[in-house]
């Protein structure tokens, strides 16, 4: 949405309490006052929903055993896991959401910090069968890329319009599912007992039912 250039006379004293708040919660002052009027009317701006989406998606996570949230910027947040190898190398999913009026919903970044080319090389294996059953179960048209160890997914917008917790929730089951069908690759390949059938079954257990993104 466009924003306008407006001249208010405030109070000094109100000026100091609002750029002390708008500095803990890390915005400028106009952001921060843009976001308090919307909230006295009862309106919720581009940011206020995508704050909304990333409280929501914490919430879900709480508890999981191997992911783990952190803090987000306006757009973006993070978060870790562990994969279940010898090596335990930390795996990173970064969540950005595009602003309102983008044809997608946003992008997941996916990457590890390993120095194992064998890691890599298996990390890069389960990218591509991830890739492959998306495009044969969710959608043909996925943007989606793989390059130097690292996954780089679009989100797509739901063919329906879902609310803040929907949206949220549908992002939380996405990366919990990559997560532990990723974790499940490297065990069974610790094991010897690699199966991409037995991940194709389980990927599309995990996504029955749920609004495709």
């Amino acid at each position: 949405m466009a924003k306008i250039v407006y001249s208010l006379a405030l109070d000094e004293d109100v000026i100091e309490l609002v750029d002390r708040e708008a500095r803990k919660a890390g915005m400028s002052r106009s952001n921060f006052v843009n976001r308090a009027l919307a909230e006295a009317v009862g309106y919720e701006t581009a940011d206020k929903r995508i704050a909304d989406v990333f409280s929501y998606v914490e919430s879900l996570l709480v508890g999981h055993g191997n992911l783990h949230f952190f803090g987000a910027s306006p757009n973006m947040a993070t978060v870790t896991g562990t994969l279940s190898c010898r090596y335990r190398p930390k795996m990173k999913y970064s969540v950005e959401i595009y602003p309102n009026g983008s044809d997608y919903l946003g992008e997941v970044k996916v990457s590890s910090r390993t120095g194992s080319g064998y890691v890599k090389n298996a990390i890069e294996a389960f990218y591509r069968l991830w890739t492959r059953l998306e495009r044969a179960y969710v959608s043909e048209e996925i943007p989606a890329e793989i390059s130097d160890g690292r996954y780089r997914r679009v989100l797509l917008r739901p063919a329906a319009e879902l609310g803040s917790a929907k949206i949220a929730k549908a992002i939380a089951d996405y990366i919990d599912a990559f997560d532990n069908l990723l974790n499940e690759y490297f065990s069974d390949l610790e094991n010897g007992t690699a199966d991409p059938k037995q991940i194709e079954y389980d990927f599309r257990r995990a996504f029955y039912g749920k609004p495709a993104i």
